[in-house]
This record gives C-alpha cells, structure tokens and sequence, in this order.
C-alpha cells in the first residue's frame, strides 16, 4: 500500500482518527476548493503497475466517490490551478 509523504507546499495535516488501522496523518496542499497528498510506492509496487499498467484508488465514502486525480505532480498542478492556487515547488 502506498504511504502518504509530506511535499514542499503542503499546508494542512489531515490527522487520522484515533486508533484507526492502516491509516496514517496525511500531509495536504488546500486551495479551499481541492485538496492534494502525495504518495510514495514500494518498489514492488511500482514493479506491479509497470507490469499492469494499472493503478486502483478506493476512496472510503460507501456509495459514492467524489470527483479524483492521480497523476504525477505536474499534470496535477495543471488540473488544480483551474480551481484556485497551486503549491510552491522546491
């Protein structure tokens, strides 16, 4: 499972609920409209999407999802700065 990474622009920490297993604190990039993290692989990760091609997100809302990107960090940039400012980059 990949694990949620703090980047250079973050500026809110989501905390997570206590005494919830396999959830972490997540560092975010807010513009009040989306919300950013970052996420790191394991190699044996990466060595699965790159022999898939495919890459799963679950996003833990029961019947709905609301609107997601993934994406590297420039493609995501460009997609958030429609809805507002964007992070600094290091």
């Amino acid at each position: 499972m990949g694990i949620p990474v703090q980047f250079s622009g973050a500026n809110m920490l989501l905390r997570a609920p206590e005494g919830a297993e396999n959830v972490s604190d997540m560092h975010t990039f807010t513009n009040g409209i989306c919300s950013v993290s970052c996420w790191e692989l394991s190699a044996e990760e990466l060595a699965e999407i790159n022999r898939t091609g495919r890459i799963f997100l679950s996003v833990f809302s029961g019947r709905t999802q609301p609107p997601v990107y993934v994406g590297d960090e420039k493609s995501c940039r460009s997609i958030v700065v429609d809805f507002g400012g964007v992070w600094r980059r290091a």
